[in-house]
């Protein structure tokens, strides 16, 4: 019996199937992981009217290419990587048909670092662990082969079949389209280890411009000074009793360097932390390239939380 779905035929930079995370395992020690950019794949799966928590292929830099073997309603979003399928360009942040026996190209990301590619149905890789599909990686967990592997040249995406007259072309309101050229401020929930930071430290840590580091993953965001590091930060911060890391904390280290952990973070972290950022803010530095400069800024808590809230309500409302 001959396969239908989708080959690879280039496994690009680096992409991996994600979803919505790998919940109730903490307590094993092993990552949440999921899609880093929610806001991009949430659109992809809305437009395809796929339930939250559908798993779809994040995209990092690009360089993807896929022979479709069977017919389907796909959705691109996220990072602007000049998609073609047979060699005719297809926009950004909508959905569009490809005809079995065609091919899908994209290049390199012009702005942003993570695309978003959703199928109808979504990618029917195997469920493991949690009831995810999402890749980890180093944890071996997975994917399309059940190891956390990249894709490469050679593998087999198994598709949901879906009638073409199901769906129809749509495109995403462009007041939901973000801009990721633009300088990026993170908003911070402060924690209650901020006020033993003291007023004087996170005076220095706000007023700082900060740089992403080459050095980021998927696990964390690595921060330096955009010029020199001031002497306040610099003093040595003792480590404390190893504490759960929610996504978006802001680990700082013994040299006074800020990290953010993101969506494969570990479980614990004993570095003092001045607080989280917030959770939509997160979306925004998961598309941000090396070099960016990037601010902090404390938030008020509710309001991160109605923001949130409104996220998580449009997008799972269906």
């Amino acid at each position: 019996m001959s396969f239908t779905g989708v080959r690879v035929l280039k496994g690009g930079v680096l992409t991996l199937v994600e979803d919505a995370g790998r919940w109730g395992v903490s307590h094993l020690g092993l990552t949440q992981g999921g899609v880093m950019d929610r806001h991009a794949w949430a659109w992809g799966n809305r437009l395809l009217d796929n339930p939250w928590g559908t798993a779809a292929l994040e995209i990092t830099l690009g360089g993807l290419q896929l022979e479709f073997l069977q017919s389907t309603w796909c959705a691109l979003t996220g990072a602007d990587m000049q998609a073609q399928v047979d060699g005719l360009p297809q926009g950004n942040w909508q959905s569009f048909y490809v005809q079995a026996g065609s091919r899908l190209e994209l290049g390199f990301a012009r702005t942003g670092m993570r695309a978003y590619l959703a199928v109808a149905g979504g990618w029917q890789t195997p469920v493991g662990l949690g009831g995810s599909r999402s890749s980890v990686q180093r944890e071996m967990l997975g994917g399309q082969d059940g190891l956390g592997s990249a894709l490469q040249a050679g593998d087999l995406l198994p598709l949901q079949g879906i009638a073409a007259h199901t769906l129809h072309r749509r495109a995403v309101p462009d007041d939901w389209l973000p801009d990721y050229s633009l300088p990026l401020t993170l908003g911070v929930i402060e924690g209650y280890q901020a006020e033993q930071l003291g007023a004087a430290f996170r005076k220095a840590f706000y007023q700082t411009d900060w740089r992403l580091t080459a050095a980021s993953s998927r696990m964390a965001s690595l921060f330096e000074p955009d010029d020199e590091l001031p002497e306040l930060l610099r003093q040595a911060t003792s480590p404390l009793v190893s504490e759960a890391l929610v996504a978006g904390s802001i680990q700082l280290l013994p040299s006074g360097l800020p990290v953010v952990v993101m969506a494969e973070r570990q479980t614990l972290g004993g570095y003092p932390k001045i607080g989280a950022v917030c959770p939509m803010d997160l979306d925004q530095l998961a598309q941000q390239v090396p070099g960016s400069c990037i601010c902090f800024k404390p938030v008020d808590p509710m309001d991160a939380g109605r923001r949130e809230k409104a996220f998580l309500q449009f997008f799972r409302s269906g």
